[in-house]
């Protein structure tokens, strides 16, 4: 192979490469902008809750009227607050707690939430921790929440319906 025959062979690949690279990006974006899309359904009664990519069930509620970014933890006993969202929410703790989490022993504060709501449910008067030091946006959704619907999950879909016996 002579010096142009190598540049040639040098220019195609060059090509096929960027081919190849804007090919992977245009279906990396394509399908992480469709993993969001219809991934919460809410009817009437019940909350329908498709996994991420990760396999966690997020849905977005609100505080005392106040949007907030739940995650569905049922390993959780209470509604978590971050301390940085409870300043922005205007909670304050009442009494001082230590708490076993899966990251190890964490401080913690006991407040109370007046409202709370996702989907088509709102509870009223619901007791919550708030996480000192945690400086995330993402709350936590208890037990003390969920005990309060029936809960079932199959194909990464989870499905919260109103507990029969509320």
């Amino acid at each position: 192979m002579d010096n142009n025959q190598y540049a040639q062979t040098g220019r195609r690949m060059f090509i096929i490469t960027w081919i190849l690279l804007f090919g992977l990006l245009f279906i990396f974006f394509y399908y992480h902008g469709q993993s969001d899309k219809g991934r919460v359904e809410s009817h009437p009664g019940k909350v329908i809750i498709k996994a991420d990519a990760q396999g966690h069930y997020r849905i977005d509620g609100a505080i005392d009227g106040q949007p907030v970014h739940f995650i569905i933890d049922t390993g959780a006993t209470l509604l978590a607050i971050p301390e940085k969202v409870a300043r922005e929410l205007n909670l304050s703790g009442r009494y001082p707690i230590r708490m076993q989490t899966a990251k190890g022993t964490v401080e913690g504060s006991l407040t109370r939430v007046n409202k709370l709501s996702f989907g088509n449910f709102t509870l009223y008067d619901v007791k919550a921790v708030i996480i000192l030091g945690a400086e995330d946006d993402m709350l936590l959704m208890g037990m003390n929440v969920l005990s309060h619907f029936s809960l079932t999950q199959t194909n990464k879909t989870l499905v919260i319906k109103k507990s029969d016996e509320q």
